[in-house]
């Protein structure tokens, strides 16, 4: 199933209802675009840590992507694993004060909608409604978790989002190589593709 371009609870909502329907869920990848706080765009980042500003829980993953499976599809762009990312509630938000805030713990991507679907997955692998303000450890789900990200924004370090002005060809690079790795990844669970 692709779900195309939800944001916050959406995601959330999405996910949990489609979990609800099918006997297993294998796996969940997710791709969205970013703001990167320390990267430029056209780069891949790739969580291990999610704080979600929703429900006020930091998942901590093992991020079924790394930037090895990425990189190698990458032309002009980077790809940076082991990041550190926060769901924010709405773009309208992130002054220059608040990205500090952060960007002063270590943040590196500022995004919308993995921490929503984390609320999800938890819920998939747990029999109880997710958690508020908790540190979650998703390392032990019974299915594979992918989160990748492109760098579409660098608001902190530039000041430069996609209101200002397009993706371009460098900013595309990144969309394909982390659409290729998470193909890649599904098709090799399923058996389609040697490792």
């Amino acid at each position: 199933m692709n779900v195309d371009y939800p944001l916050g609870f959406a995601a959330y909502h999405i996910l949990r209802q489609v979990a609800e329907h099918v006997s297993w869920v294998a796996g969940v990848y997710v791709m969205g675009k970013a703001a990167t706080l320390n990267s430029d765009v056209g780069d891949v980042m790739i969580p291990n840590v999610v704080y979600n500003e929703h429900s006020g829980n930091t998942y901590w993953l093992d991020n079924a992507i790394t930037a090895a499976d990425v990189q190698p599809n990458l032309v002009y762009g980077s790809a940076v694993d082991t990041q550190r990312a926060v769901a924010v509630r709405g773009t309208f938000l992130q002054n220059r004060d608040y990205l500090e805030f952060y960007y002063q713990g270590h943040y590196t991507v500022v995004e919308m909608e993995a921490g929503p679907y984390l609320d999800a997955c938890y819920e998939i692998g747990q029999p109880d409604r997710y958690p508020l303000n908790e540190s979650v450890n998703m390392a032990r789900i019974n299915f594979d978790l992918g989160i990748v990200h492109y760098a579409s924004d660098t608001p902190y370090t530039q000041a430069r989002t996609l209101g200002a002005r397009g993706l371009s060809y460098r900013g595309l690079d990144s969309t394909y190589a982390a659409a290729i790795a998470l193909a890649r990844r599904i098709m090799q669970r399923e058996g389609a593709l040697e490792s």
